[in-house]
């Protein structure tokens, strides 16, 4: 038994709002046999009766990351399809599985071998998502986690229309423009407005050219602790904590200083009234400067390279 390709499940996902392709009859036909995709597979129940209180926020869960995926990968890495025990021809798919709770949420990799079942892809080794007690936010950023990790594709969730958001962004922005230029000279006048808005941008800069709207994006904590301790960086290119903003803000501060402090003394007269009287002094201060530059370097290769260890062009690795 042969399974879909690719391209025909990103037909028939395509005709679902959600994404979503839904079993009936218990035909698991699409999905048995060589795939060179992963399929998360959904094994739940909408029906009342089971009054289980996990499947009632499962499908907003998953229709929610299955939209942000699609709405970023257009490729047939990853399916989602949902069994649904309230359609009773799913029963046998229950019974095969011997199952005496719900939901389970599984990743099943691909798998090119040949089978003749139709229900080889129950066999297939999965890996099982457990579907958090808490917020519907929540349980969306823990699966869009979860995800990401094993397939090292970062899921952008999209928790409302781009449009609205551009709009309230904007509206926002204006709001405190408009702010500043009525009440702002009240209270900052001159040079100091100008440096107050200057440090500001580059304090905004820095924090967003850290991956802040990431992190934020993906709920992430802003430090981790296992049984050997407090954890500042994650070990993986698609995940981030809170505390590596900062760490990353502070090294591209320290080195953008660092540059400045050697083009400054590069650039330094030496003369009777200088602070600098000798030309040694100088000299050993942009060999300083050079090392200090050389450290923090390090130090941002040594971050990345605790994320992507094949990282070729690391300098000293310090940590």
């Amino acid at each position: 038994m042969a399974a879909a390709s690719s391209l025909s499940l990103a037909e028939e996902a395509a005709r679902h709002d959600n994404h979503i392709i839904p079993v009936a009859n218990a035909n698991l036909s699409l999905f048995s046999g060589p795939r060179d995709y992963y399929t998360l597979l959904v094994l739940t129940s909408t029906d009342p009766k089971h009054e289980c209180g996990l499947c009632d926020t499962l499908p907003e869960v998953v229709s929610t990351v299955a939209h942000s995926w699609h709405a970023d990968y257009s490729s047939g890495m990853l399916f989602f399809t949902t069994v649904d025990v309230v359609d009773r021809t799913n029963i046998p798919i229950f019974e095969k599985l011997q199952l005496d709770s719900i939901p389970h949420v599984w990743l099943i990799p691909p798998n090119m071998t040949a089978s003749a079942d139709p229900y080889s892809l129950l066999d297939n080794v999965h890996y099982a998502f457990k579907l958090p007690v808490g917020g519907v936010s929540d349980q969306v950023l823990e699966l869009a986690r979860f995800l990401s990790e094993l397939l090292q594709k970062n899921i952008a969730i999209r928790d409302e229309a781009p449009a609205s958001k551009f709009v309230k962004t904007f509206v926002a922005v204006f709001a405190v423009i408009v702010f500043l230029k009525k009440r702002g000279p009240s209270f900052i006048r001159g040079q100091s407005r100008r440096k107050g808005y200057a440090i500001f941008i580059v304090i905004l800069t820095l924090v967003f050219v850290s991956g802040y709207q990431f992190t934020t994006s993906q709920g992430t904590p802003f430090v981790a602790r296992n049984e050997e301790g407090i954890i500042y960086i994650s070990g993986g290119l698609y995940y981030q904590f809170g505390i590596e903003i900062v760490m990353v803000a502070a090294n591209y501060f320290s080195l953008a200083m660092t540059l400045i402090a050697m083009i400054y003394l590069g650039r330094y007269q030496i003369t009777e009234t200088s602070r600098i009287h000798l030309e040694a002094t100088r000299s050993a201060l942009v060999v300083v400067a050079n090392v200090v530059l050389f450290v923090l370097f390090s130090c941002l290769t040594s971050m990345f390279l605790r994320k992507e260890h094949g990282y070729p062009y690391g300098l000293a690795k310090l940590f």
